[in-house]
């Protein structure tokens, strides 16, 4: 099982965007290693805005860099971003840290490392020079190609209800699969399936418009219900979904939650991506 060129080289031009890289690469450097490095847009400051209006701002502004709209999440500082796929790496930097970045990692030998322990901390360090910190790596996944399906819907003993972007809205009853249904304003929910048994939700997984092609999969299970599969059958059955809507489904969990990653492989997706955030440091750490 592969993930299909085309999905792949779709979503690569899409994690150019995240990073600020455009079809004429204004405003990047290529290093010797093949890393590159765009100096971030001058983005507006913060002040009182939302996280969701600021976000807004910040994803117009990347736009009008590249053309399309990138992935941009709601408390995460666009000071750095940093992404490595398929043996490739994207940084999106600041012009406070952009020199330094170039040249720490314009040089390593094997780019692909550059998510071990060592770079972190020095890039960790680094940032909270200017206020911000090390957010969270993921570890993203992509659809892989067909093969034979272990668990058929047919043979699933809980009953399976679809909802749409306006069945999701304002819904405090689904507060408790707040992993499946978000509630971000700059990453709407926008379509879910639902796990039912005697009429009660015991499982969810939803999907956000992250971007106008991909759209990320969300996963909760009640716990008493953990453990029977549930979350892998309602992760493939909405990947499924999403592609026929003509859509590229992803998947992201912490590099460290190795049974989301689980949920992931058994729904067929695989590892496609990691990447870094960085986010505004708290007070006192």
């Amino acid at each position: 099982m592969r993930i299909s060129e085309k999905i792949m080289l779709a979503a690569e031009k899409q994690l150019n965007a995240d990073c600020g890289i455009g079809e004429n690469r204004e405003h990047v450097v290529k290093a010797a290693n093949g890393i590159l490095f765009c100096r971030a847009p001058r983005f507006p400051e913060k002040g009182y805005l939302t996280a969701a209006s600021f976000g807004e701002l910040v994803r117009q502004a990347m736009q009008k860099e590249t053309g399309m709209q990138a992935r941009i999440y709601e408390g995460i500082d666009p000071f750095f971003r940093g992404i490595l796929c398929g043996g490739r790496v994207r940084i999106m930097a600041a012009d406070e840290i952009f020199d330094w970045c170039v040249r720490e990692y314009g040089s390593l030998k094997h780019p692909e490392w550059l998510g071990q322990f060592s770079g972190l901390r020095a890039l960790d360090g680094k940032l909270r020079r200017y206020g911000r910190r090390i957010e969270d790596v993921r570890l993203n996944f992509l659809p892989g190609g067909k093969k034979e399906e272990r668990d058929r819907k047919d043979s699933f003993p809980f009953e399976i209800r679809w909802m749409e972007e306006g069945d999701l809205a304002g819904r405090r009853d689904l507060a408790a699969f707040r992993h499946a249904v978000c509630g971000s304003e700059l990453t709407p929910d926008v379509l879910a399936a639902a796990a039912l048994k005697d009429g009660r939700i015991v499982g969810m997984a939803g999907a956000t418009q992250d971007c106008g092609l991909l759209w990320q999969i969300g996963v909760d299970v009640d716990e008493a219900y953990r453990g029977r599969g549930i979350a892998t059958v309602l992760v493939r059955l909405l990947k499924e979904e999403i592609l026929r809507r003509g859509k590229i489904p992803f998947y992201a969990t912490s590099q460290s939650h190795i049974l989301s990653m689980d949920t992931a492989l058994g729904a067929g997706f695989l590892p496609a991506w990691t990447e870094i955030y960085a986010a505004a440091s708290r007070s006192g750490r």
